[in-house]
């Protein structure tokens, strides 16, 4: 056999199917072409890079990524401790070394841009695995599908494996029909390596890419169906078996892990139902659109998929049956029935051992590029038939995809927030200097996510105490097992607790360590960042000096009860806020009050009296004629946990609260009205200004 290989014949060989975007752009080159979707790859995956804050799951990439590589192999390969391999957070422990360097390790955006870079990667890969098997036409449109894919742009930018492994296994694709068509002895040997080391960096990153393996298997046969050559044929399985060697004690590992925690499905189960939303999650992917035009955009995109997986007939009628469809004139349509059919189905098979498979979007990312081209190769055939439809139809999968990109930086889409929800209690700090530093009880499995942010404003020493919980948390020995950790706060002169809240249904389904500290410590504040709660709680209320500048007089709000100070922790307050408060933002007081020994009592004896009048506290925000907010009832408060009859006579007590306002509540100042409500009737006195911003 003649050593000397020519390329398969592409698609680009029929009029008009390969030269739509030519007919486009006719003034672009083909590397002019590529040069521009690699710098759209780019640009979107290098924009805003740190829009989002870090979620538990990159904290917990930076935790294994912190330790060193010896000890990241050791408790990773077995998957017990971890169930993801080692090989991400290997490249992550070498990239933030590399950071380091230029004292960028502790910043999002370097961090994240190891996944960037691999996804522009992904892109070229896409784009020239697309061409020679496709033509230039399918292999472009291929690529800025690629570029602007939503789903491939969100985790590029997220510092975890999925990316990565979709990284290698394009390379693969690439590698793999690189090698078979390469004539000299030497580039030859290095896209088998190439290929080798793809498919170990791809499932040393993420298991389920082990679901690409058949498809490699049957691909390097179909490369021999196409074009026999024993030589090639003899390398690549070489190649292959090395690859499986290698990967093997990784997968019996994941084997037995999976075969003990899964919970069973069966296979083929919801079938349909998967696969439209597979469909929706590798196009137009967390768009608010309406309901009417996602569901035209799906059909579109599923049309120009399915078109792209038909074979192409050769044009002659008189050929035999067995040429008109031959590897050779429709090797790309067997490629993607092989590199996009046969992950879905071994996934839909494997649902019988775990029913997992397709509940979340990032599990089959690496699908998503052949799913792309499987649609661009549809515009390419469309076009083939009928260029107007055809150009009209690329045009839209384009704009489809540009339309949804921007949504993935938008609020409604944020991952959990912990940047906005250390920003709160690094602000609440500032604002209220006069309180030592917080603590903080993070019931999650890492306290990495709120430590990130908020080691940004405190010193090391001037960290806010963490008490991580781990394990599941049983609400009938709280207090023999998470009371200690908290109180132990109160002996570290701290006056505010910080209690933030994710994934409790792993650790605190029953919300125990909640319901123990609001029954211990009033509520001060309630927020809500997306995927958080965060609540911060009174840990010091009673004080014998007044820790504030205090009114000119104390002022007797009621029989007994003075208001030494009042005033809102933030001057300046929105009137919408969709990150803490959505959709409403609110205006947060603080107030400061004594009550005055009744009966003789004093000091030394006091107790609670049951001759004084309990009352509820609230406060509301008051304009010309009108209440633009209102207090949120809280039975935590400090008020309702200590009333005032078990205040010590002449000590100073420290109450908050949150004040909901109206959405709509125009800019400008605005007076701040406290009200004590008893049996006696309801008495009111000003707690200062606010400005609501417009």
């Amino acid at each position: 056999m003649n050593d000397r290989l020519l390329p398969v014949a592409p698609m680009s060989d029929a009029p008009a199917a390969s030269h739509f975007l030519a007919r486009l752009m006719p003034y672009l080159t083909p590397p002019r072409l590529t040069l521009f979707i690699l710098i759209v790859a780019a640009g979107v995956r290098f924009w805003r890079l740190d829009f989002h804050s870090f979620w538990f799951d990159e904290a917990v990439s930076l935790r294994w990524a912190s330790a060193e590589i010896a000890f990241i192999w050791e408790k990773t390969f077995p998957l017990v401790e971890e169930k993801h391999p080692p090989a991400y957070y290997i490249a992550l422990h070498l990239w933030l070394g590399l950071l380091e360097w230029f004292d960028l390790h502790q910043a999002d955006a370097p961090i994240r841009s190891l996944g960037a870079l691999l996804g522009v990667l992904t892109t070229w890969a896409s784009l020239r695995l697309a061409t020679r098997l496709s033509g230039a036409g399918v292999g472009a449109l291929t690529g800025l599908l690629v570029a602007l894919s939503p789903l491939l742009v969100w985790y590029s930018q997220e510092a975890r494996m999925f990316q990565p492994a979709t990284t290698g296994i394009v390379w693969a694709g690439l590698a793999l029909y690189s090698a078979w068509h390469t004539a000299n002895g030497a580039r030859r040997l290095a896209w088998w390596l190439c290929l080798i080391a793809a498919l170990l960096f791809a499932l040393y990153n993420y298991l389920f890419s082990a679901f690409i393996m058949p498809a490699v298997g049957l691909s390097l046969l179909l490369l021999f169906r196409a074009q026999p050559n024993r030589r090639r044929l003899l390398e690549g399985m070489l190649a292959l078996t090395l690859v499986t060697l290698l990967f093997l004690p990784l997968a019996q590992n994941a084997w037995g892990v999976n075969a003990a925690e899964s919970t069973p499905g069966r296979a083929f189960e919801n079938f349909w139902d998967n696969h439209v939303g597979l469909l929706e999650v590798f196009t137009v992917w967390r768009v608010r659109w309406p309901d009417l035009l996602v569901n035209a955009a799906l059909l579109l995109w599923g049309s120009l998929l399915l078109i792209g997986l038909l074979p192409r007939a050769q044009p002659s009628r008189t050929s035999h049956p067995s040429r008109r469809f031959s590897p050779s004139q429709n090797l790309d349509a067997y490629w993607l029935w092989l590199w996009l059919g046969l992950p879905l189905l071994i996934a839909n098979l494997l649902l019988s051992r775990s029913g997992s498979i397709f509940t979340e979007d990032r599990y089959l990312l690496f699908v998503a590029p052949f799913a792309l081209w499987a649609a661009a190769r549809g515009v390419g055939l469309l076009t083939q038939r009928l260029p107007a439809v055809g150009i009209l139809a690329g045009a839209l999968t384009v704009l489809s995809l540009a339309a949804a990109l921007p949504q993935i930086w938008s609020p409604a889409n944020y991952r959990e927030n912990w940047r906005a929800a250390a920003q709160y209690i690094i602000d609440y700090s500032h604002a209220t200097p006069e309180l030592t530093a917080a603590g903080v009880a993070h019931i999650d499995y890492t306290n990495l996510p709120l430590q990130w942010y908020l080691r940004q404003a405190f010193g090391h020493d001037d960290l806010p105490v963490f008490f991580p919980f781990g394990g599941w948390i049983d609400p009938e020995n709280t207090e023999e097992n998470v009371a200690p950790y908290i109180r132990g706060i109160e002996d570290l002169d701290v006056d505010t607790l910080w209690l933030s809240q994710a994934h409790l249904q792993h650790v605190d389904p029953t919300g125990a360590v909640e319901g123990w500290v609001q029954s211990t410590y009033p509520i001060i504040t309630e927020l809500f960042p997306t995927g958080i709660k965060l609540t911060g709680h009174a840990l010091k209320r009673e004080y014998s000096t007044l820790p504030v500048a205090a009114n000119a007089a104390p002022l007797e709000v009621a029989p007994g009860l003075f208001l030494h100070s009042c005033a809102p922790v933030f001057a300046q307050v929105a009137a919408q806020d969709a990150v803490y408060h959505p959709p409403s933002g609110w205006v947060h007081i603080q107030s400061w009050w004594s009550r005055a020994p009744v009966n003789g009592e004093t000091e030394a004896n006091g107790e609670a009296d049951s001759t004084l009048t309990d009352y509820t506290l609230h406060a509301r925000v008051l304009g010309p004629n009108a209440i633009w907010g209102e207090s949120l009832a809280r039975p935590a408060d400090t008020f309702a946990l200590h009333p005032p009859r078990t205040w010590t006579p002449d000590a100073f007590i420290r109450a908050e609260l949150d004040i909901n306002l109206n959405p709509i509540t125009p800019g400008g100042n605005y007076a701040i009205e406290v009200r004590l409500e008893g049996t006696d009737g309801t008495h009111t006195a000003p707690c200062g200004t606010v400005e609501i911003l417009s």
